[in-house]
């Protein structure tokens, strides 16, 4: 698709982005306000924080979700598109998210104290066994199945707490 000046895109800021590989796309910016001086991707890219300390902390995340389809956001996020056919992107933001990952990514920073980043040839250059798509695809249907889990989780651990706090009330306040 053609981007013009009127075309709405999600707008991602690094804060939107979190250490647990879930992306706010809920800003929405025309394409003239975005359309320089941010790092352009599109939906199923992962991005992947390039400076310290939002890498070393696992910024990250699937870009699911864009408005058209299209996102800008952030310069300090590297953007990896998945290839079709042969990567899986929750596959993809996975091995971006392991520890050791992280680690080699740490030790490949490049700048001074304070603004280290990841440079992006130690992306291009970073060599990985590709297991074979379907079991990609069943991968990402276990972290998609362990997500809903852990959300319905967290959704009764907060209706917990309500129903703690409105008998803590009932009784002390």
């Amino acid at each position: 698709r053609r981007l013009g000046s009127g075309v709405e895109v999600s707008f991602v800021p690094m804060p939107a982005v979190t250490e647990h590989g879930e992306i706010d796309v809920t800003v929405i910016k025309k394409y003239d306000e975005v359309k320089t001086g941010f790092t352009y991707f599109a939906e199923n890219d992962v991005l992947f924080a390039k400076i310290t300390p939002c890498m070393e902390n696992g910024k990250g995340a699937v870009a699911k979700g864009l408005h058209n389809g299209i996102g800008f956001g952030s310069t300090e996020f590297h953007v990896l598109r998945p290839i079709s056919g042969v990567t899986n992107p929750y596959w993809l933001y996975t091995l971006t998210a392991f520890s050791q990952f992280r680690v080699d990514a740490a030790n490949n920073m490049t700048g001074s104290a304070g603004q280290r980043r990841v440079p992006a040839t130690f992306l291009e250059n970073y060599r990985v066994s590709v297991p074979p798509l379907e079991l990609q695809e069943q991968f990402a249907a276990f972290v998609a199945q362990t997500d809903k889990s852990k959300s319905k989780i967290q959704k009764s651990l907060e209706e917990t707490q309500l129903l703690f706090d409105s008998l803590m009330q009932k009784y002390f306040g």
